[in-house]
């Protein structure tokens, strides 16, 4: 084979690798079968970047863990000694606490006497008993007191109010008086309640028949408006009275749970009740005491007829982590403090006697996490102890 054949030979050999390789495709697609337009680059998108989703997070669950009133203990702290027959404690918005004395005195604990009731007639169970500030204090200064006067040969209660000002009371305004009054049973415990109304026990001043006399002050639980005007829904029109049949209520609160109204009620001899005050009922004194199964009268939550109890002040402790509502009663002849528990619907389902060794009980109120109750051994029918009479702080713990 001469040399030209050879080269071409070579040259074959080499376009059919050159086919095989793709290098002949390419070729023609660069050239004759290369398109007519210039194509548009293509630009790069940058997907975006899902962010995760928050994990969802559960809240505290903010349910409280509830337990018994019976598992209360109590820590006690004298704080005010040395008083004579302290009837009502007022605690002051600057934490200072104000006691009346049943003598016509109001003290400041830590600081002594301010005031003197002189108009207050101090004779058997009467004098200076209830107190209250008014619900807006802060701007009024108003100091409601309850007291027994004397008019002519007659004692009679009275509903005043003061102006508590620069460590004194001034300006005194009868918001109610003429209510009949004695030596003994004039009630005297004034509250406002959550309706903003003012709230006053009566006695039946040792005549028996006004308790059922809806035309009497005696014997009754009156509610009127903060001036001492009729509210329009009270239940016996024009009237202040609220409810009726009762002996010598001294006690005053209301159900945190369901806002219902309490009151304690001395009895004849025993048979002393704590009622559940609805408005317009009659609670049966001196008809009944105690239960009757009558429908014309209210039957008590309870009623002490194995022994006299004389429940004076009481109050509940409002605390939500409690199963029951307890409610504490001071007892002045049965020289205790005694806790009654109550469910939601208002039913008594235990009873516990506390502090047994104090003496006699006048009051017991709630404030700021604390019980605060007054030892009233002064009054002729206890056994004064030492520094006797005390106002005593009870803080309940689990």
């Amino acid at each position: 084979m001469n040399k030209k054949w050879l080269i071409v030979f070579i040259l074959i050999i080499a376009l059919i690798i050159f086919w095989i390789l793709g290098g002949l495709d390419s070729l023609l697609g660069r050239t004759v079968f290369a398109p007519d337009y210039e194509p548009e680059p293509v630009e790069e998108v940058e997907e975006p970047i899902e962010e995760p989703l928050p994990l969802e997070v559960e809240e505290p669950s903010e349910e409280v863990i509830k337990y018994s009133a019976s598992e209360l203990s109590y820590q006690t702290e004298i704080v005010g000694d040395n008083l004579e027959i302290p009837w009502e404690i007022v605690p002051l918005p600057d934490g200072r606490i104000l006691v009346t004395e049943r003598p016509g005195r109001v003290v400041i604990l830590g600081k002594g006497e301010i005031f003197k009731v002189e108009e207050a007639e101090h004779t058997g169970e009467a004098g200076l008993l209830g107190a209250v500030l008014s619900p807006d204090f802060s701007e009024d200064k108003h100091i409601y007191l309850y007291y027994t006067y004397r008019s002519g040969n007659g004692l009679f209660n009275r509903v005043s109010r003061f102006i508590l000002e620069d460590d004194t009371l001034k300006d005194e305004e009868y918001i109610l008086d003429g209510i009949p009054g004695s030596r003994f049973h004039n009630g005297g415990r004034i509250k406002f309640g959550p309706d903003g109304n003012l709230y006053v026990t009566t006695g039946d001043a040792q005549e028996t028949s006004l308790s059922q006399n809806v035309d009497s002050l005696a014997g009754k639980i009156l509610r009127m408006n903060p001036d001492g005007s009729v509210p329009e829904d009270n239940p016996f029109g024009n009237s202040l009275v609220y409810a009726y049949g009762l002996r010598n209520p001294q006690g005053l609160s209301w159900n945190p749970v369901t806002g219902d109204l309490y009151a304690s009620d001395h009895g004849p001899n025993s048979q002393d009740e704590v009622n559940h005050i609805l408005p317009g009922k009659n609670y049966g004194w001196p008809i009944v005491t105690c239960t009757a199964s009558d429908e014309r009268f209210e039957d008590p939550l309870v009623c002490y007829s194995e022994y006299t109890m004389a429940p004076s002040g009481v109050a509940f402790l409002p605390w939500d982590e409690l199963i029951e509502s307890p409610l504490y009663v001071a007892g002045l002849r049965g020289n205790i403090l005694m806790r009654l528990d109550l469910n939601d619907e208002g039913t008594l389902i235990r009873r516990e006697e506390l502090f047994t060794d104090l003496g006699r009980i006048r009051t017991v109120i709630y404030h700021e996490g604390s019980l605060y109750i007054a030892t009233n051994n002064r009054d002729g029918r206890g056994v004064p102890k030492d520094k006797d009479d005390v106002i005593i702080k009870i803080t309940p713990i689990r």
